[in-house]
């Protein structure tokens, strides 16, 4: 199969040979360009653009990719990079920003987010706009021997050819390159060209809704709120409209929605900007400002031959509830290192089919929930009573309060959104969970079970059980007196790496109730059984190979 552009002849052109080929350098495909360099992969990672960071986005990041980016040890570096540790992470519901505050949803700021002695993970959620998060995540990639990365290049043609793709490279000077590779990823985002030119498919709604965005600088925004300082305040009047901050003083993304025929200019977005303050002389300076279409589509495909999609390119969402860039980052993390593995010959390669069978129902889920927050935020009322002064102003504001409170909480208490989530219809997790246990997206319930997100455990030395995995597939063998010699002749017959841990202690028998038990490089449990005597057979099953060789 042929993605091409035409005009474009490759004759002649020098060829460069890569493992893997990454189409995208926001998170997701960054993401990708550290997970596979770390296992030693060969990556090319290209972006059409410069790198600027123009329109900032996706600022909360949550506690499942923090797991990630501690695996990479790159969890202590929010605190580092530029945005105030101990500013609140508060969600703020107002009328006006000079005016009421109706609720607001505490949350710890991010120098405090393990402040919860009980919370499930070693990590927990932060706020970190993309001005830090973007170029953390592309020093540690640049740090990585076998990654390179060229931003002012776009993927103008790629062509699946035998056992690799030959893509063809073009650079804004009309320079031109031609790379071959075992396998592409498209992290290209939601206008994937890529995706578009294999003829994928996008699934769902389409369209939703029209936004303006506008980054600004807003210098005095927070001397004139009534409200303490919050990361988000919901303003309700004259219409709704969310201010984010992005550096805890004067720079704002600020949306707000359009109706069908409406289209802002300028002085429109200064003027609404001025009204949901509810300040007509505040300074705005607008420093970039578009229209958006909210969606709630899902790619029909996630793989095309040798090609693979992930993050927007593979699903899109609603922001409401962060949940979008948070679920690309889980692609990657559930994808690369099966693409490490069969590169290495350590698996098979149908291992790769997992992807689509594991990810795709996690996209529905978390597209499905963060419609169902945006549905519930438009149905907030936003009468002009909630200005009034007075009795009747003070009814409608008690009654707007309570709506917030009764329907907006869900969005900033998703656990189980983050950490729930089951692969239950894999072929490499044996005796998947498929228990009648409802999907809770609001709270977490840890279970130490087939498809299921390995439970956090604090150890002995102060680590966390999950401080082991990521690397290779891991035995947790306990209580000590458990044989693991089958499971280590039948890895190394593979060809495929085997950690076996041992552990003991009553969290450790409370989380992982068997006395073995498989994890996934991704942390996830592939098995959990109570001997050894299908060792080789279950071997080959997790890396999809017909026997252990």
């Amino acid at each position: 199969m042929t993605v091409t552009v035409a005009g474009l002849a490759s004759a002649d052109i020098e060829v460069t040979e890569y493992e893997v080929v990454v189409i995208g350098a926001g998170p997701v495909g960054l993401a990708a360009a550290i997970d596979l360099g770390a296992r030693g992969i060969c990556v090319l990672v290209v972006d059409c653009g410069d790198g600027s960071i123009t329109y900032p986005t996706a600022e909360s990041i949550d506690v499942r990719t923090m797991e990630w980016l501690r695996q990479y040890r790159l969890s202590d570096e929010v605190n580092r990079s530029g945005f105030p540790a101990d500013y609140p992470r508060d969600i703020s519901f107002v009328t006006r920003l000079t005016a009421h505050e109706l609720a607001r949803f505490h949350r710890p700021p991010n120098a405090d987010r393990l402040s919860t002695a009980s919370h499930p993970s070693p990590e927990g959620a932060v706020w970190w706009p993309k001005f830090w998060f973007d170029p953390a995540l592309r020093s540690r990639a640049n740090a990585l021997p076998t990654v390179t990365v060229r931003f002012g290049w776009r993927c103008a043609q790629a062509t699946q050819e035998g056992d690799g793709v030959v893509a063809l490279l073009k650079a804004a000077d009309g320079q031109v390159k031609r790379v071959t590779a075992s396998y592409v990823v498209a992290c290209d985002g939601a206008g994937s060209t890529i995706r578009r030119r294999l003829g994928v498919a996008m699934e769902g709604q389409p369209g939703e809704a029209t936004w303006q965005g506008v980054f600004a600088e807003i210098p005095d925004l927070l001397k004139v709120t009534n409200a303490r300082p919050a990361v988000q305040y919901y303003a309700l009047r004259p219409r709704r409209a969310i201010f984010g901050s992005l550096n805890g003083n004067n720079l704002w993304r600020v949306t707000y929605p359009l109706r069908p025929d409406e289209r802002h200019g300028a002085d429109d977005v200064v003027a609404t900007i001025r009204d949901c303050i509810g300040s007509a002389d505040i300074q705005v300076d607008v420093i970039d400002s578009r229209t958006w279409s909210g969606r709630t589509v899902v790619a029909s495909s996630y793989r095309v031959g040798r090609v693979l999609l992930a993050g927007d390119a593979a699903h899109q969402m609603w922001p409401s509830g962060g949940h979008g860039m948070n679920t690309g980052i889980g692609d990657i993390h559930n994808l690369c290192w099966k693409l490490a593995m069969v590169l290495r010959s350590e698996a098979g390669p149908d291992l790769l089919d997992s992807y689509e069978l594991e990810r795709r129902p996690v996209a529905e889920r978390n597209t499905r929930r963060a419609q169902s927050n945006y549905l519930a935020d438009i149905a907030l009322p936003t009468g002009a009573d909630l200005d009034d002064e007075g009795e009747e102003g003070d009814a409608a504001r008690a009654h707007a309060a309570d709506a917030v409170i009764r329907t907006r909480a869900a969005e900033w208490s998703s656990l189980g959104t983050q950490l729930g989530y089951r692969y239950t219809e894999s072929p490499v997790v044996i005796g998947a969970d498929t228990s009648d246990v409802p999907d809770d997206l609001s709270t977490y319930l840890p279970a130490g079970v087939p498809g299921r997100r390995a439970p956090h455990v604090k150890l002995p030395d102060g680590s966390s059980v999950l401080d082991l995995f990521g690397r290779s597939f891991v035995l947790l063998v306990s209580p000590e007196g458990v044989d693991a010699d089958a499971w280590i002749s039948a890895f190394a017959d593979s060809g495929a790496p085997l950690n076996v841990v041992r552990l003991s202690g009553s969290d450790v028998s409370a989380s992982y109730p068997m006395p073995l038990t498989l994890v996934r490089p991704d942390g996830f449990i592939a098995w959990a059984g109570c001997g050894s005597e299908d060792a080789d057979a279950l071997t080959a099953a997790v890396l999809c190979r017909s026997a252990a060789r």
